[in-house]
């Protein structure tokens, strides 16, 4: 019954309501970020210091692939100039229109319209010179926890992990991002073609856990992520695919005192119908793996 009511409420959002429900999504993540930041500021959470953000924009590149989703590019972009103003920012975009940004620490490359998620991130990490990277999507926001300074120090303290995952807040679930790390913590990554580098579920210090996937958000060393690369034959589903190939290349933790907010509105129907597209990812991901099961 439950799943029943669930389906005619999603078949009803996306029909002729949909313009309304998208609005209202907009609408409740919104109010739902003010509430989060301003619970972040009374607790006193990610006061910078000057030394912090110049290491910051000093050794990372931010980088993230956009499609047909403008205004969240834009919207991101202002975000992370408003915590780190001189921080190189690279944004691969394969929309129908170019992305009309300009700043002299931005690269915007314009691809093939619909040229896929791996084949833009790739391109992307091509214009990083940094030694360290953080990839995000196009529909995040960082925040006051995203604490990405206190991940550059524990990579540079650890040299043996290569990436940092951080933690997710999706909303309009709003649920805490330990609760979305328990799929992490599930994900062992035992199919892989080699195994981890550090065994899964191994603790670094008191808020770092290795991880086979990590969340598709993350701090991680320039060099170890060019050693894996994403596989531009894969146009959307690339998360879990990169990391089989990660297995045994790179080591890789979740820090669970970290926070990036994620609105991802699911009724935006144009960008919908390219991110649902997925069934050729999946007939090349079978085949290309077919051997290991």
């Amino acid at each position: 019954m439950k799943n029943k009511l669930r389906e005619r409420l999603k078949n009803i959002a996306h029909g002729k309501l949909e313009p309304a429900a998208k609005l209202i999504f907009d609408i409740i993540s919104w109010l739902e970020r003010i509430y989060f930041q301003c619970r972040y500021r009374l607790e006193n959470k990610g006061n910078l210091s000057q030394e912090n953000i110049k290491e910051v924009e000093e050794n990372v590149t931010f980088m993230f692939k956009s499609f047909e989703r403008q205004k969240l590019a834009k919207r991101l972009y202002k975000n992370i100039r408003r915590f780190y103003p001189n921080a190189h920012i690279v944004i691969a975009d394969d929309s129908s229109s170019p992305l009309n940004l300009k700043d002299k620490h931005l690269t915007v490359l314009q691809l093939p319209f619909n040229s896929g998620l791996s084949y833009g991130l790739n391109r992307a990490l091509r214009e990083v010179k940094t030694p360290y990277l953080m990839k995000l999507d196009d529909d995040c926001i960082l925040t006051r926890k995203s604490d990405i300074a206190g991940q550059l120090s524990f990579l540079n303290k650890h040299k043996e992990i290569d990436l940092v995952g951080f933690g997710i807040l999706s909303f309009i679930r709003c649920q805490s991002p330990m609760k979305d790390f328990i799929k992490y913590f599930q994900e062992s990554m035992y199919r892989a073609p080699k195994p981890l580098k550090i065994p899964h579920m191994t603790q670094i210090d008191r808020t770092h856990i290795v991880v086979g996937k990590p969340p598709n958000i993350f701090l991680a060393r320039t060099d170890k992520v060019r050693e894996v690369g994403w596989d531009d034959n894969i146009r959307m589903i690339d998360h879990k695919e990169f990391f089989i190939r990660a297995a045994g290349n790179l080591a890789a933790t979740i820090a669970a005192d970290t926070v990036i907010f994620h609105c991802h509105n699911p009724f935006d129907r144009k960008y919908q119908k390219y991110r649902q597209d997925v069934e050729g990812d999946r007939a090349y991901i079978r085949k290309k793996y077919a051997k290991f099961h």
